[in-house]
């Protein structure tokens, strides 16, 4: 079912700039940094991500909420017979394992991931 809400990603245009407001400002601390772009913040319950981006504004979502898959390759065929919006050709890589986004009526869209790298 995909109905569990693993991760929250914030789409920024400077990721610098960014982790400067969420670490000195609001007090967060770094969990993990996955590259030049995403950084992993700490967070008890659901994890929050930064994540650079080029384009950030009207029309794409600033926050996209995760939801977990247990078997992304049967979520992402049953989603798709669905007749739901699926933005990618097949589920992608990501740090943690691996995920594709959908969209929903409104045009908001939500990652679907799987964690399968997680050690």
């Amino acid at each position: 079912m995909l109905n569990k809400v693993c991760v929250l990603t914030i789409k920024v245009r400077d990721l610098k700039e960014s982790l400067e407001f969420y670490t000195n400002v609001l007090d967060f601390k770094v969990s993990k940094q996955y590259g030049e772009k995403i950084v992993s913040l700490v967070h008890n319950e659901v994890p929050i991500v930064l994540e650079e981006v080029e384009t950030v504004g009207v029309g794409r979502n600033q926050v996209l909420l995760g939801i977990l898959s247990e078997d992304i390759e049967k979520d992402f065929r049953q989603l798709k017979d669905k007749g739901v919006k699926v933005i990618f050709d097949e589920p992608m890589p990501c740090p943690p394992g691996r995920y594709f986004i959908i969209e929903d009526p409104n045009g908001n869209q939500l990652e679907i991931v799987e964690f399968s790298n997680m050690n």
